[in-house]
């Protein structure tokens, strides 16, 4: 999910606690994910433009959110590959996103 701040985009939920917590930002456009996560660094920079342009552009009439979703679940997608079965991934549609029905959406990434 993005945010504003440090362009965070990736956050650690704990076993157990239920959505739409998001846990604390573990993944921002400054440091990238933990070395732990093993996430290569061309994904991280993928993560790092997809929340930048989010931040830049997200309250302009031009914003494209249906592509700019679909980015983000491909990111997602790419991330389960790595994370693999250590991890689960969820796609989080922001709160900003003016289609209010995708408020509280979360999409599981198998």
């Amino acid at each position: 999910m993005a945010d504003f701040g440090m362009g965070p985009y990736g956050w650690l939920r704990k076993t157990g606690e239920p959505p739409p917590a998001v846990g604390p930002n573990i993944a921002d456009s400054v440091g990238g994910f933990p070395a732990e996560f093993l996430v290569p660094k061309e994904l991280d920079a993928d993560f790092a433009k997809w929340a930048a342009a989010f931040e830049s552009g997200y309250d302009k009439d031009a914003f494209d959110w249906l592509k700019w979703n679909a980015q983000g679940i491909e990111l997602a997608a790419r991330l389960k590959r790595v994370v693999g079965e250590r991890y689960g991934v969820e796609y989080h549609y922001p709160y900003e996103d003016p289609r209010k029905e995708l408020q509280d959406t979360i999409l599981v990434i198998d």
